[in-house]
């Protein structure tokens, strides 16, 4: 006869399907709390959590004090994401059993999903007191002070969960994020070459160590991991965050396959009425960059050009509180700015509920420091992407998407969950001012006083191979040209200067821009005599840049929303010949432009003239298209229609 004995030695032996089998005869035949707890914690073993959760409660259903029992369910409701009852089970286990490594570590798991950082910590350095090796608690507890902004001790903690378990790869990659976090890329790409070593299976490696790569322009085995990432993608496995996509490859599908995957998951959450017309529209902007960023460099017009009769604006800040002339700006536009640093996802949509906001902005999406779990509980009754990220989020509760004819032209609709508001221009700027920055010398810059100046000022993980494989055939056919780059994070200069010996161009012709404040950025600007985009992640506010000051930019849109940005504000500026059909046009139309320059004086011309008379600089008119897409939106919300595609005409 079958004996809780015999199962707990194949348990033991780690026969877990065997014992599992077994103790499904034994609840049956002869039920005891043994057998159930036994049963319970074979399943979770065997990755079956939810099964594991009811054998566990007829375990306790006999014995409510059991101790393993209480334990055993805490993991079991950790392993199921259902963080507000295993944090309660997590106590209720802790209060039979103080000192229970996985227990606390679990406890502190669903505390930080449950955006509660601190009191995980204490939860990690319960673990650790009680087991000082324990690696998962190691790796936790280093992600914690992460989340806590402690970027130092952070890195120390990941120095020692790597110190005590160096094959461990899940220690070697939590490092090579804080690394890649804090823009240290190289060193992040030795840690992934590491996990690549230790579990070429490891999630997300080949898109991660392809990323950290990118930033120094390595792109070392780049068609090898291309194809990882891509494959693990059409296999439905997360290859590589959604951001990072955008910079890889021009396939909208793919950008989101990978946004689905990535997606916090819907939290149920009780509907609430939505506001009535007659009083201002609730509109809230959430964001972790509204301070000196480029972003609010963007939004501070339109916010300031908001009709307050019409709308009471809200900033919901989950960024770092900086300060400074831009910060005050964009608050003294808002009715309300509410730093929301400290809330959880679900404190944060409890109290947009509170505010009653009817329209809840994102600003983020998948971009650093993004927090799409916010939009997952469903915090307002409509919920808006726009401007931060240039891609589908891929998710049910994101009900529109801001966007314009040219950055998401009509028919690719179904590369995107969300429905498409298209306004005359996606992109807002901020309104022409009269420069007050000298514009430096040449010398100062380190170009040449005669030199044609092609400009790519676009961060250098955007440069793909081929995107420099195209500058390059320009230079060669351009003499007297030299190519100014922004010259990113240690090690990108060099690789790129080595690429261009490679391709048979005097590495000399490559000029790197130091990083400087944003004004005198955009007063350098003007030495560039013609900026070229990169593909298939392209210049956005960057484009802006340049041409607010006058200085014409070639582009080669892709197929995706992220390439098309420095078209779609090209398209509305009246300069079509900027937009190449193709990399062959592209260097083909750079190489004349070099070699005319007549040709692109008239075009300076035709710019600055445009500049004075179109709506591209006009927050004011941006604002009120942008108005006119909100009302509309609320007014589907308020009659209970589900959202919809639509397009606002230019005033």
């Amino acid at each position: 006869m079958a004996t809780a004995r015999a199962a707990f030695d194949l348990y033991r032996a780690g026969r877990l399907a065997e014992a599992a089998a077994l103790c499904e005869r034994l609840v049956i035949e002869a039920p005891s709390v043994e057998a159930w707890h036994l049963l319970g914690v074979s399943r979770l073993g065997l990755g079956q959590a939810e099964g594991a959760l009811t054998a566990l409660d007829a375990g306790l259903a006999l014995d409510a004090r059991r101790s393993g029992l209480l334990s055993a369910r805490a993991l079991a409701l950790n392993a199921l994401v259902r963080d507000v009852e295993a944090v309660d089970a997590a106590r209720a286990a802790i209060a039979a059993d103080p000192d229970n490594p996985p227990v606390l570590n679990a406890l502190g798991v669903s505390l930080r999903r449950l955006g509660k950082a601190e009191q995980a910590l204490t939860a990690y350095d319960a673990a650790l007191a009680a087991e000082p090796g324990f690696v998962d608690a190691l790796c936790n507890r280093a992600v914690a002070l992460t989340d806590l902004g402690r970027f130092d001790a952070a890195l120390a903690a990941h120095d020692l969960a790597v110190r005590a378990a160096p094959r461990e790869a899940r220690a070697l990659a939590n490092r090579a994020a804080l690394k890649s976090l804090l823009n240290r890329p190289a060193e992040a790409a030795r840690d992934l070459e590491a996990v690549l070593e230790l579990d070429p299976l490891y999630p997300r490696l080949a898109g991660d160590l392809m990323w950290a790569r990118r930033q120094t322009c390595d792109w070392r085995e780049d068609a090898a991991l291309d194809m990882l990432v891509k494959a693990d993608l059409k296999l439905g496995r997360p290859g590589v965050s959604p951001f990072a996509a955008l910079a890889m490859f021009d396939i909208p599908a793919l950008h989101r396959r990978c946004a689905e995957l990535a997606a916090p998951p819907p939290v149920p959450r009780p509907g609430r009425s939505c506001h009535m017309p007659g009083s201002p529209i609730p509109v809230a902007y959430l964001s972790a960059d509204l301070h000196d960023h480029a972003t609010a460099r963007l939004l501070a017009g339109v916010l300031e050009a908001h009709d307050r009769d019409r709308f009471e604006i809200t900033l919901l800040s989950y960024g770092p509180d900086l300060g400074g002339e831009l910060r005050d700006r964009i608050d003294r536009a808002a009715h309300h700015r509410i730093d929301v640093r400290s809330l959880s996802d679900a404190e944060v949509a409890d109290l947009v509920e509170q505010l009653g906001i009817e329209i809840l902005v994102d600003l983020k999406g998948y971009t650093q420091d993004g927090r799409p779990g916010i939009l997952a509980h469903r915090a307002a009754p409509v919920q808006v992407s726009w401007l931060g990220y240039p891609g589908t989020l891929g998710c049910p509760y994101v009900d529109y998407v801001i966007a314009d004819p040219v950055v998401l032209p009509r028919g690719a609709e179904s590369d995107w969950s969300e429905a498409v508001v298209r306004l005359p221009l996606y992109q807002p700027n901020d309104a022409l001012t009269e420069a007050t920055t000298p514009v430096p010398a040449r010398a100062d810059e380190g170009l040449p006083e005669d030199a044609f100046v092609f400009g790519c000022l676009n961060s250098p993980g955007k440069i793909t191979p081929e995107t420099f494989a195209a500058w390059m055939r320009i230079l060669t056919r351009s003499p007297g040209s030299v190519l100014w780059l922004y010259e990113g994070v240690p090690g990108a200069s060099a690789n790129l200067r080595a690429q261009a010996a490679e391709l048979g161009v005097d590495p000399r012709r490559l000029v790197f821009a130091r990083p400087v404040q944003h004004a005198a950025h955009l007063a350098r600007q003007d030495l560039a005599d013609l900026m070229l985009d990169t593909s298939p992640y392209g210049a956005h506010t960057t484009a802006s840049d340049a041409l607010r000051r006058g200085v014409p930019l070639l582009t080669a849109p892709g197929k995706s929303f992220a390439s098309r940005v420095a078209a779609s504000l090209l398209t509305r500026l009246g300069l079509p010949e900027l937009i190449a059909a193709d990399t062959e046009a592209y260097v083909a139309q750079a190489v004349r432009l070099a070699g005319d320059r007549a040709a692109l004086t008239a075009l300076k011309t035709r710019l600055e003239d445009t500049l004075h008379t179109s709506a591209v600089f006009d927050p004011a008119v941006f604002a009120a298209t942008l108005e006119r897409a909100f009302e509309t939106m609320a007014k589907r919300s308020w009659a209970g229609l589900s959202p919809e595609s639509f397009d606002v005409e230019p005033f």
